[in-house]
């Protein structure tokens, strides 16, 4: 889907009669977001899609010099995730891209660079020196008028947007948009900037007939709660509908604590908040506030994605034992929104669950950071004891409904139509009458050019996901799992 998108992005820029130009790593990148192991199917694919794409709108070709990948870091590793996250090489940081893929890997925000992730930190600090050196030989050959990358978080790109700021040239960030027939451009920043989609947001709300948004914007509310939205993964086929824990006590005051997980925002700036460093600090320490209060009950609903990771995180929560306390885990079946509705209060820290406890009559706090922030669509408390007056008040009414809408509205209708490519789904799309197609003669020829790389794969197979590559994963393409050590 993401390579139809940039198809479609370079087929509009060619109907203008502009210069393109289309750098693929050509397998000389160590690791990547989409192919984390280095698989050389992946490669192969990859590369012959690029150049097929390159074909159809006389771009020309760049490809990554393999050269300018270093073997070894060549700086002092950091000691700490906070160390990390400030490593700079020619005065771009790159470091928040190795620690978002890090972390993204693991999905553990409690990194030890120097300890017991070291070979995957440096693995991508190496990734994103390598591609630092050669975007900047790249922009020293072409000097382009813009840049446009996909995501641009991870390390074999992020260090491209810093490097665009210092030389002052615009770029944009691809990704989908509210639903898979969409994508979205976003413009000097990354894909997950608050401000951006904040903007995004009402310029959508205001370009559109009142009674259309509202409308869209509630059946979005009512699909979700359903399971019949596209703008996510949809987690309720494993719930049943309307049941509470057995133990739900309508007479007290139940608090309803939606816990996300962390890795994705855990490196990006703009997300941090000053309210606390993890989720699970404010979570111990209501706890232990609340602890002994037989008016109320805490339920804390773990998100379901949750359900497949052993991180800190998780295991903290799972620990989590006192008599007001339900921890509902990921696997349990019990229906997350008949809780937000059942509840007195709902706590979330990012979560779109935080405004959808609003529209379905919840009242909802918000701790954190969230694209919603400032729409009044939840409670905003400005530090902790505001947040426990909050969470404590009997009868603490809703926001109004009419306030979450143009989150609504935007999260499943925000993104540009395709025009030149059709998109079947995720997985399934057409260029022109064509549909991209996995294998071929190309990608036969890139797999024969790429063999001699077979020990690098093996190699990166093992730091990625800590194990030995198995005959079985052979046409394992996008492999983030990892077993602990």
């Amino acid at each position: 889907m993401h390579q139809a998108t940039e198809l479609e992005i370079m087929s509009e820029h060619a109907e203008r009669g502009e210069k393109l130009y289309l750098l693929h790593c050509d397998a000389c990148l160590l690791t990547c977001s989409l192919n984390s192991t280095h698989n050389l199917l992946g490669c192969a694919m990859c590369d012959a899609r690029a150049t097929d794409t390159a074909d159809r709108v006389a771009a020309e070709t760049l490809k990554l010099k393999e050269s300018l990948f270093p073997d070894r870091f060549p700086q002092e590793m950091p000691e700490n995730v906070d160390e990390l996250l400030e490593v700079t090489i020619d005065g771009i940081n790159i470091g928040r891209g190795a620690a978002s893929s890090t972390v993204s890997i693991l999905r553990d925000y409690n990194l030890e660079p120097r300890g017991r992730h070291r070979k995957l930190v440096e693995l991508q600090l190496r990734n994103a020196t390598g591609a630092l050196k050669n975007y900047q030989w790249v922009l020293d050959e072409i000097h382009p008028d813009r840049v446009i990358v996909f995501n641009g978080r991870h390390s074999e790109l992020w260090p491209l947007l810093g490097l665009c700021r210092q030389r002052g040239i615009p770029f944009a960030t691809h990704e989908r948009g509210g639903n898979d027939q969409l994508y979205q451009l976003f413009e000097n920043s990354l894909p997950h900037s608050i401000l951006t989609r904040q903007r995004l947001m009402r310029e959508l709300w205001s370009a559109r007939p009142r009674a259309e948004r509202e409308l869209a914007a509630t059946n979005w509310y009512e699909a979700k709660k359903v399971g019949k939205h596209r703008d996510d993964r949809n987690y309720l086929a494993q719930q049943k509908a309307g049941e509470l824990p057995t133990n739900w006590d309508a007479d007290l005051h139940n608090i309803a604590v939606l816990v996300s997980s962390e890795d994705e925002m855990q490196a990006i700036k703009e997300w941090i908040t000053p309210l606390y460093r993890q989720q699970n600090e404010v979570v111990s320490r209501l706890l232990a506030d609340l602890r002994g209060r037989t008016d109320l009950h805490i339920y804390i609903r773990m998100h379901p994605n949750l359900g497949s990771v052993d991180n800190q995180q998780t295991r903290e929560l799972y620990a989590m034992d006192q008599e007001n306390l339900t921890v509902i885990r990921p696997q349990e079946a019990f229906d997350t929104y008949a809780v937000l509705e059942a509840a007195d209060v709902v706590l979330s820290f990012a979560s779109s669950a935080g405004v959808e406890a609003t529209f379905w009559g919840t009242a909802s706090v918000l701790y954190g950071r969230a694209f919603y922030e400032g729409e009044d669509a939840a409670y905003e408390p400005a530090d902790y004891e505001q947040l426990v007056d909050l969470l404590t008040t009997p009868n603490l009414p809703p926001k109004p409904r009419k306030n979450v809408l143009r989150y609504g509205y935007f999260v499943s209708h925000f993104g540009i139509p395709y025009h030149r490519v059709r998109v079947v789904d995720t997985k399934t799309v057409y260029l022109g009458k064509d549909k991209m197609k996995r294998f071929g003669p190309r990608m036969a020829a890139n797999l024969l050019r790429y063999l001699p790389q077979i020990p690098r794969w093996l190699k990166t197979h093992r730091i990625i996901t800590n194990r030995r590559l198995r005959l079985s994963q052979l046409t394992k393409l996008y492999s983030h799992l990892r077993e602990k050590a």
